[in-house]
């Protein structure tokens, strides 16, 4: 049992690491895991083959041989379901050069991924790690340069963009769409689609954006649960409204919503249409379509009114001083911080989370897709390779042991303590209470830890979030077009929530921008 709860405790990680790193993205509907607010990171040399991992509490430390590890014969064939035709059976993976901007192999989940590409597939990966702020530019440099990486984390930022100029490469025959192993995320795949090719398998989906709320703000104005409207098919943006007038009526230094950058971005996806569409080898600009303007005057009609909070508001802040009621933020990310506070502040109430509220005229939620993957740059040397890891995230992430695994962490409410006497220093074997909640050395209660719980409803929720059969999953492509645009769309989303200006007006006044920027990639198209 104790060492199941350690390998438990390395799913945490990825959990924690996940959601930490999608804090500050920008966030436009697309699986990232790099923070912009995060800083730069300084360049360094290649990873070791040999590295040091340590549980998310840095408590537990081991370490792994990769090299040995990856001294295998052959392949075996269960492990290439899902490759194409251009893909050798049985070869080994070989060593893989990768680009990024952190030392990926050291955290979860790819620390387990690495340890199953190393035993099932015999690959290595060797990490050239450069900074943040100059990561796009140093992936153009090296493939220009006959140097390409053998891999690199996708980004927002490399489609369509990167793929229109060629960076990257189609891999249709090297990984079969049609197979069991992909048949649920092909539509999903579709989506990526340029020309009739396939350049990017995502291994996941996960929730995005939500809306995070406390029960005690809930209950003091006696009003119904955001959850219980959820469950019950009602949490529409009648409801949601109704909620905020509530909120606000009790006391005018009440705060309505704290929102994160491009939060006016995904609640605008609510009506059913993104901002800006990439659909295999068209680029369609929205951002004056009915559904779109209708979404953003409901918006900033809730900055006239003053219920939105204008400034940044870190949901590592919480619910502290019972004045907010709603934060419209990455979804796990915003709703694992406000339970951390609200546990080591011991405040009244559960942190909760539920989607965006949907269009009243609509009878299903829009969201838009938060993805995670790997692409493989044009020149790549070590294709075989690459694909092998990409399959290797494929199965580390549907394994159902694994899946389980997770569930049964972030459900589990148990004890979980420092695995430290705060007296004697005794060290316990888990952080978990099957040692029970006293030192027996000395008699000490053991100290309590954070550890996100969900319980059944929240994990429904989130669930629910990545079921194509309950929400529809739309794709916003604006990053992809490089950084000016981002900027541009920023303001023209964000503003208006802020209540500084309207969207009417920010719109027009920045449409040709928007247009001369996505015609130019129209152009590409149209050459290529």
């Amino acid at each position: 049992m104790r060492r199941s709860r350690k390998a438990l405790a390395a799913l945490l990680a990825a959990v924690s690491v996940f959601a930490a790193t999608a804090c500050n993205n920008g966030d436009s509907g697309r699986g990232s895991g790099r923070g912009e607010g995060g800083g730069d990171t300084t360049a360094a040399p290649d990873a070791a083959v040999t590295t040091t991992t340590l549980d998310p509490n840095k408590e537990f430390e081991t370490e792994a041989d990769y090299d040995e590890m990856a001294n295998i014969e052959e392949v075996n064939a269960d492990n290439e379901e899902g490759a194409g035709k251009n893909y050798v059976a049985g070869q080994k993976a070989g060593e893989l050069n990768a680009l990024c901007y952190y030392q990926f192999t050291d955290v979860a989940p790819e620390n387990d991924i690495l340890k199953l590409y190393a035993e099932r597939f015999g690959g290595t990966v060797n990490v050239t790690m450069c900074g943040s702020t100059e990561y796009m530019e140093k992936l153009g440099i090296y493939i220009a340069s006959g140097d390409s990486p053998d891999l690199v984390r996708y980004e927002w930022e490399m489609i369509p963009g990167g793929i229109i100029q060629n960076r990257f490469m189609a891999l249709d025959d090297w990984l079969d769409q049609s197979s069991p192993v992909w048949s649920d995320m092909s539509n999903i795949i579709d989506s990526f689609a340029y020309k009739g090719k396939h350049y990017y398998f995502p291994q996941t989906m996960s929730a995005n954006y939500g809306l995070i709320y406390s029960t005690a703000m809930i209950e003091a104005m006696g009003a119904q649960d955001p959850m219980d409207l959820y469950f019950s098919g009602e949490w529409t943006w009648t409801e949601f409204e109704s909620l905020l007038k509530q909120w606000m009526a009790v006391s005018a230094d009440n705060i309505g919503i704290a929102m994160g950058e491009s939060s006016a971005l995904h609640f605008a996806a609510t009506a059913g249409v993104p901002a800006i569409e990439f659909s295999n080898n068209e680029i369609k600009n929205n951002m004056r379509t009915p559904e779109v303007t209708k979404t953003m005057n409901f918006i900033e009609g809730l900055a006239k009114e003053g219920y939105v909070y204008p400034e940044w508001r870190d949901p590592g802040q919480g619910f502290t001083d019972g004045k907010l009621l709603y934060y419209i933020m990455p979804i796990e990310w915003g709703l694992n911080s406000a339970m951390e506070t609200g546990f080591k502040n011991k405040l009244e109430g559960e942190v909760r989370a539920v989607p965006l509220p949907r269009d009243p005229d609509n009878s299903t939620y829009n969201i838009l897709g938060n993805t995670y993957g790997y692409l493989i740059p044009s020149g790549a040397k070590n294709v075989q390779g690459a694909v092998s890891w990409i399959l290797a995230g494929r199965i580390y992430q549907t394994d159902p042991e694994v899946v389980q695994a997770r569930r049964d962490l972030l459900m589990y409410n148990g004890g979980y303590f420092y695995p430290k006497c705060t007296e004697c220093k005794y060290q316990f074997e888990s952080e978990y209470g099957e040692e029970g909640d006293t030192c027996p050395n000395c008699g000490t209660p053991r100290r309590p830890k954070f550890k996100v719980t969900y319980d059944e409803r929240q994990m429904q929720v989130l669930d629910d979030m990545v079921d194509p059969s309950k929400f529809d999953f739309l794709f916003d492509f604006h990053r992809g077009f490089g950084t000016d645009l981002t900027t541009t769309i920023k303001q023209v989303f964000d503003d208006p929530m802020k209540g500084t200006d309207t969207y009417t007006h920010l719109l027009e006044e920045n449409y040709n921008v928007i247009e001369t920027t996505l015609d130019n990639y129209r152009a590409l198209i149209a050459e290529g």
